[in-house]
């Protein structure tokens, strides 16, 4: 994670409860996502996200992504024609609109499903090993959500994962795992963790992000 990322989000304003950033608009340019002043998502995540796609897409099947942003991620896994369902979770009401917009057809087909929501009120609603993959890629409220949600989430994804399934997300590192991702990725319960190192191009005015690389988490259940 980027230092001075960390410290936009440790300063007075950088902290956002749920309620307030919600009620916040999103503002859709040509290259970002932009909410309460956070770059939530840029275009130039875009080969990144293409690969996480690809990851919870494999096998086909039932879907679950977890935070919507600029739907690039969606786009590339919606032409994964194996994939049967598309479940998304997105809390911010903006995105939303905007993301059934773009699916309206196939919403109305339940191909894609569309929850207005934080993850933690949803996910419970569904079975033991309900997906073939998960995308997680969700946008720190605060600075103990940085890692902290992802490592709550590793448990559920575990739990939500068929037999062989696979988990992927928006990782914080650029070339290989840390200590306490791995230690919290076995604690949730898997074993086969494997990644893949992506190539981005950051522009210098980029404020969260400076490595040209970010890993690709490849978590089989």
């Amino acid at each position: 994670m980027n230092k001075q990322f960390e410290k936009d989000l440790r300063s007075e304003n950088g902290f956002c409860s749920k309620e307030v950033w919600c009620d916040e608009k999103a503002l859709f340019t040509d290259d970002s996502l932009i909410i309460a002043g956070h770059h939530v998502m840029d275009k130039w995540q875009s080969n990144y996200m293409r690969c996480l796609a690809k990851i919870s897409s494999k096998y086909g099947g039932r879907i679950l992504e977890v935070g919507y942003g600029m739907g690039i991620a969606a786009e590339f896994v919606e032409m994964n024609k194996n994939v049967e369902q598309h479940v998304i979770i997105e809390c911010h009401p903006d995105v939303v609109k905007k993301c059934r917009s773009i699916y309206r057809k196939k919403i109305e087909e339940a191909k894609v499903v569309i929850y207005e929501d934080f993850w933690e009120n949803v996910t419970s609603n569904f079975p033991e090993g309900y997906f073939d993959g998960i995308l997680f890629d969700t946008y720190p409220l605060s600075q103990k959500e940085i890692r902290k949600n992802h490592f709550f989430f590793f448990v559920e994804a575990y739990r939500l994962l068929r037999k062989g399934g696979v988990l992927t997300y928006y990782s914080d590192e650029t070339e290989n795992f840390s200590e306490i991702h791995m230690a919290k990725l076995r604690e949730a319960g898997f074993e086969s963790i494997d990644k893949k190192m992506v190539k981005v191009d950051p522009p210098e005015s980029c404020a969260y992000w400076e490595s040209n690389s970010i890993l690709a988490p490849i978590v089989k259940k």
